[in-house]
Order: structure tokens, then sequence, then C-alpha cells
């Protein structure tokens, strides 16, 4: 018999021969080297064996490495891992090896959601509505003590760390109460404007007889920057802090009608001594002021993103604007900056700045020159073209001291600079993170974070399937559907796919996707819950913690320039390649890719069934962290044409009808809408009987049909892990079994070759 990794190689081989029905050419009741000699022979391969028999026999060792490495009882074929998971083995497919929390013995975890054909409602989907639950053996409870174990020990230790723990693992609030339980002061950043935030923490903060203060907000606290003497007040302040003046600096420079009778409102509100207070909360870039600190443990609520990165789309007038107001730099304007730094003005230049050091700007040259036409980061942007290394694909970047760098996009002509925090008198550092990516924690803090992993592997498996009674059914097996421009997003396909989960669970399901698909779809009548929401407006959001169906549209991408910024300020260059699921920025690159991507994903999903009391989700998108479990479902096969919709109306109502009467009734030639009828009728929704003149068309089953396309969210099978095809080198597939559902809903041979193409299957090894 031959191995399901070998049909592959069988495959490539009759590829190279121009053998069309490669299936029919292999006999299967053969071994694999008696059917690869014999294609060899009967078509003379000769120049085959130079350069592809190399490749294929190096397919072949990788595939008797794989199979010395797998567990003895790994399954061989594709036959025998569904033999396995309908209870042909020993281990039944519900059940789970894992490790204890605690670290004891390995028990079995019972899968809390089943899905069976006997689960199949009349309609021929699965219902889902009701979920199984079983009594799990890793409680949350004990999840949340042992994250509340984890954070204390960080704060007796002087070693940053950063603790991985998937979200609903309650790392907020055990940061909240660590501090009450080990004495501890702490200062919480968030990202800005979370105000429920800073009231949720509060409220525990009294849970635990702790003191709190919430950091002033010049938005907020601030009469003139709140806009309560004016939008052309307001407008001016505001443009002055984005050039990097201070608030303190703005009011004592122009003396604003806020502290004409009294001090304005925000500067008393930064009137205290922080060792007054148990828990000090604010936004991460009040990391730059030094009181809220110092001699405490600074937790950092997820990562802050760009928050401590400032950026130049035009760099070309802050620059000149301080080379003509500064003496002693021997360049004039920008233009002769950029032309001239590799000359002898260059050791000027680079002398002037050895004198003064790097910390020059200062927001007295910006007010006193009451102009908007410089920035007080602008000395660094000279000093970044001056001392800038190319790194090969138009950036180049530069390491300014104290944790500043300096990156250039030398074709877009816009400039960065990342400027950390400095916490070198904070007692120590704690980041919390359900999708955290190391290295971007420790540029953003110029610290080196140790990363702590709550949960091991096999636990993390478990809290999500049995804990948290997380159910995801990944619908899209191929594309990753980028949907953040707006201009990929299908809103058919994704409306199809929508009407589909209504039907199954009889409810409006919360949908996460980009910003722009969300407006197109609440544009149309689709029913969707209000609480729908976007990426970019998820992390450490709590608004769908109680619904328990959602569905995860497309995935999220910033585009290349995100990738290439980023790479480049941490000094690699990072240049895409290819599409889809094959692409890739270099190996640094590509982990600044899946932070963007799949971690995002990742963090939708998590958005559901935050407190143990289940949820299915639907994630359209191939974009997902490879490590996660979860099921298949083949989802939109097709959209229906409007003709096709016609259709099903009109034979919906008379029940039965010739093909001729319904082209009448839906004005189409008799032959497209015997075209169409036919395809239905492969779908299983409409019957024929009769022939020739007396054929009738009776309707089988089209009340419960989608009417915007054949979707289907049975599941393949009961659990698929899956890895990228380009990570295990060569890929064990599920085509027959995808090609015969795609077959039921009248696709075509060329089309279900096309959508099976290169999904990424199932590695039964894992």
């Amino acid at each position: 018999m031959i191995q399901n990794d070998r049909f592959e190689m069988l495959k490539r081989l009759c590829d190279e021969a121009g053998i069309d029905d490669w299936v029919g050419e292999i006999d299967h009741t053969a071994t694999y080297q008696s059917n690869k000699q014999k294609i060899m022979n009967r078509y003379g391969l000769s120049g085959f064996e130079v350069d592809q028999e190399q490749k294929l026999k190096k397919l072949e060792a990788e595939a008797e490495d794989r199979e010395a490495e797998a567990p003895e009882d790994a399954p061989t074929s594709f036959e025998e891992q569904m033999r396995q998971q309908s209870g042909g083995t020993k281990q039944p497919a519900d059940t789970i090896e894992v490790e204890s929390i605690d670290g004891g013995s390995e028990q079995p975890a019972k899968n809390k959601q089943q899905n069976t054909q006997s689960n199949k409602s009349p309609s021929g989907r699965q219902s889902q509505k009701s979920q199984i639950s079983a009594s799990a053996s890793l409680s949350l409870s004990q999840v949340r003590n042992k994250c509340l174990k984890t954070i204390e020990e960080a704060y007796a230790e002087t070693q940053p760390a950063l603790i991985d723990a998937l979200p609903g693992t309650g790392k907020s609030y055990a940061a909240v109460e660590a501090a009450s339980t080990t004495e501890t002061p702490i200062t919480i950043l968030t990202s800005r404007g979370r105000e429920e935030r800073y009231a949720e923490i509060e409220s525990w903060c009294q849970t635990h007889g702790l003191s709190s203060k919430v950091l002033p907000s010049a938005d907020k606290d601030c009469p003139t920057f709140a806009g309560k003497h004016g939008s052309q007040l307001k407008t001016r302040f505001k443009k002055y802090r984005d050039l990097g003046v201070t608030v303190s600096d703005l009011h004592a420079h122009w003396s604003p009608p806020c502290q004409n009778e009294s001090r304005c409102p925000y500067q008393s509100a930064w009137d205290f001594q922080p060792e007054d207070y148990d828990v000090i909360m604010g936004y991460y870039t009040q990391a730059y002021v030094d009181k809220v600190t110092e001699n405490r443990v600074v937790v950092i609520d997820e990562i802050p993103s760009d928050a401590f990165l400032t950026q130049f789309e035009d760099p070309q007038t802050p620059i000149t604007n301080f080379l003509q107001q500064t003496n002693g730099i021997p360049f004039p304007n920008y233009h002769s900056l950029i032309a001239n730094k590799d000359s002898q003005k260059e050791e000027t230049a680079l002398k002037w700045f050895e004198n003064r050091g790097i910390d020059i700007g200062g927001s007295k040259q910006i007010l006193d020159a009451n102009t908007s036409d410089y920035h007080i980061h602008a000395p660094l942007l000279v000093l970044g073209i001056l001392i800038s290394e190319p790194l090969g694909n138009n950036w180049s970047r530069a390491s300014l001291g104290g944790g500043q760098v300096f990156a250039h996009d030398q074709n877009g002509n816009k400039m960065s600079v990342l400027t950390p925090p400095t916490l070198t008198n904070a007692k120590n550092v704690i980041a919390l993170d359900g999708t955290p990516t190391l290295r971007l924690y420790d540029l953003m803090f110029n610290v080196g974070f140790e990363q702590k992993q709550l949960l091991s592997d096999p636990e993390r498996e478990e809290y999500i399937q049995d804990t948290q009674n997380l159910k995801i059914v990944q619908t899209e097996l191929k594309y990753i559907r980028p949907y953040t421009s707006g201009s990929s997003v299908n809103v058919d396909r994704d409306e199809a796919l929508l009407r589909e989960v209504i039907a199954v669970h009889s409810d409006d399901p919360s949908v996460i996707t980009s910003c722009k698909a969300l407006r197109k779809l609440k544009a149309t009548n689709i029913p969707i819950s209000p609480n729908s929401t976007y990426y970019g407006n998820l992390r450490g959001s709590n608004e769908l913690a109680k619904k328990d169906v959602g569905v995860i549209l497309g995935s999220p991408h910033y585009g290349d320039e995100f990738i290439e910024r980023w790479s480049a300020l941490f000094g690699f260059e990072a240049s895409g390649t290819k599409t889809g699921t094959a692409k890739s920025y270099g190996a640094f690159g590509d982990e600044l890719l899946q932070h963007m991507r799949e971690n995002e994903v990742l963090q939708a999903v998590f958005r559901f069934a935050r407190d143990g009391s289940g949820a299915t989700v639907y994630v359209n998108t191939a974009a997902i962290p490879p490590w996660l479990p979860r099921e298949i479902a083949l989802g939109v096969s097709r959209t229906r044409t409007s003709t096709e919709r016609e259709i099903i109306d009109v034979l919906s109502n008379k029940g039965k009808a010739s093909g001729t009467e319904i082209a009448t009734k839906v004005d189409k030639h008799p032959n497209t809408v015997r075209s169409h009828l036919r395809t239905l009728q492969k779908e299983g929704i409409v019957r024929k009987t009769g022939k020739n003149k007396g054929t009738q068309w009776h309707d089988d089953g089209l009340s419960n049909a989608n009417k915007y396309g054949a979707v289907d969210l049975n599941s393949i099978t009961n659990k698929t892990y899956k890895i990228p095809i380009r990570e295990i080198g060569d890929k064990i597939e599920l085509k027959d079994e995808l090609d015969m559902h795609l077959e039921q809903y009248g696709i075509d041979q060329a089309e279900r070759d096309r959508l099976i193409g290169d999904v990424w299957m199932t590695d039964h090894r894992t």
C-alpha cells in the first residue's frame, strides 16, 4: 500500500510525464517504488533522472525522517487518520493527552464539543446551538492562580519579564492582586483613552484595599486642550504638542486662559506624591515621566505598538528649518545634507553633535521661533542621516544612543525615530501579553525581557478547547484575505458565510474584521451583532466575552512598509516576496508578519468565551497561528448569482415546475435555467423527475438552502492541527475528502482543483 505522503511524489512524476489522470495511472495495490519505476520506464523519463530524480530522493529522505521521528502509533495514511478519529483505535477522537497544570501525570481531557454526522439537522447543516460540556481537568481558577503566582514571582525579581499568557487568563487582574499580596507599588501603563479600563482597574484596587490614581490627561483635564476656550486655541496647542513640545512648556510659555484665575486643573493633577498610591495607571507615553516609574514595578498592559515611534512623512521641512536656525553645522538645507553627507562637512557636523550630545532638542527653540515647521526631533533626523548605514533594500538605520533608533525609507523619503522611555530607576518592568513578540518589547523599552510562557503547549490546547470551551472552525484554507485596505473585501462571499452562521446558530453573530470591511457590511442589510468590531480595537477588550458565536472575516495587513520600517529599526533588511500564504519578508520580517497578522487573528478569536462559558468562532482566513487547534470546514464553496436566487424563489413557491416554466418566470433562456437547476440538483436541494418534455423539477429542501451561496460549516474532522506547507516540506493531502464535498455542491473539476490547490493540510504527527 502506498503511504499518503508518497502520492505527492508520484503526482510530480506524472506531471513531468504529461499524464493528466495521474490517479488512474497509479496501481494502488503496488508499492511506491514499483509505481515510480513503471512510470519512468513507460514514458522514457531519462532526462528526469538527472534533475527531478534527485528531488524525489530528497523528498523520500524527508518522508523517511518524518516517519522515524513520528510516534509508533502515528497514522501513515489519511484513511488511517480518519479511522482513528472515528473511534477505530484505542484512543477516541475526542481525547487528547495533556500535561496537568500542576506538572503531574498526563490525563485525558475531554472535548466539550463534538462534531458528528448524527448532529446534522434535516437541512444538512450541523446544529451547533447547544454545546456539550464535560468537566475539564484544567480549571479556569487553576489557570488564574498560576498567573497570579507567576506575576508575584516577577514582582520580587529584578529581571524584566514578559508574561506570555493567553487572553482570558486574568493577567491584568492578577497584576493588581499581586500588588496587594506582595505589597509592591506598581504603575500600570496601557493605551491612550482607555477610560473604561481605568475604571475597571480602580474597582479591582478597591476589592484588594489598594489606593489608586489615574494620571491626568491633557485632552480631558486641561480646559484649553478640551476646547473650552475655543477651537482655534485648542488646535494650536495640539499642533505644538505634536511637534514634541511638552504640555507644561506650552502652559508656561503662553499662559492660556485655563490658568488665568487659578492653576490649570491638568497641572494641578500632577501635584501628588507617588508613594501615596499603591497603584498608578496611565498611558504608555507617560512612562517618560520619571516621577511615576521610579522605585515602582512598571506593568505594561499589552504591546504599545507605535506609542514611542515618531514618524515623519515630510522630513525635509523640519530638517531645513533646524539647519537654518543652527550655527556650526555646514549644511544650509536638507538637500545639501543628503548630497554632501560623505564629505569633509560631515566631520564638522559630527563634531558639533559630539560637543553637544544628542539631547539637544528642546521646546524653547520651537516656541521662541513660533513656527510649526520644526520638530523637537529634527536634530536627531540630521544626526541619523549623517551616521546611518544602508540595509540593502533602500532603507538605512542608525543607533542614536540611549536606545533611540533612526530609520530612513529612501524610496518614500520617510523617516522614523524610536525613543524608548528610560526605566532604569524602576524597580522592575513587567509586560503582559496574550500574543507577544519578544524582540519588539526589547526594542521598544530598551531592556532585555525574559519571556515566561504561562501554560505549556499541551496546557494551552486544553485551555482553549476545554477550559474556555472555545470551538474554532476555519472556513478558509487557502487565502489570507488581507482586509485592511478594503480592496480585497468580498461582501458577497462574506454575506453567504454570515447567513449560514445565522441559520445554524439562530443568532446574529458578532463580526471582527477590518474597519473598512465592517463599514461595507453595515452598509448592507446583513444582520450582524451591533457590538461587532474591527482589528486595532481588540486588545484588552471584553465586550464580546458573553457572545457565543463569532465570525472573523479576513486578516489585518498594514502594508509592506510596516514590516520594512520595524525591520529597519532592528537593523534587518526586509523585502516582501510572493503572495498569500507563501508571502515572506525573510526570517526576521516573517516574525513581524506573524505579529501583525496571525497574532491579531488570535487576539480576535479570544475576544469570545473569556470566562469559560464557551463559544463557536468561525475564522475566514488562512492566517491562523500554526499551533492553534481547530476544525476545518469547507465554508463558502461558491456564491449564488442573481439568476440562481430567482430560480430558488420560483421553485420554492411553486413546489415543482418545468424548466420552461421557471425560465419564463425569471426571464432567462431555458438552457441557462436548466444549467442552474442541475447545479442545485447536485447540491441536493432540487430533484428531477420525468424525461424530455415531461421533466419536472421539485423543491427538495430549498427552504433550508442558503440563498446567497453554497456554504458548509460541518467539520471535515473532529480536531485538526495545521501547519503551513512550507514548514513541513511536503503536504499530506485531504484532496479526496475535500473533492467529494465540493462535488456535492456542483463545483466543476477545474474549480475544485483550484480551491483545493495549496491548502494548509493536517499534520497528523503533531
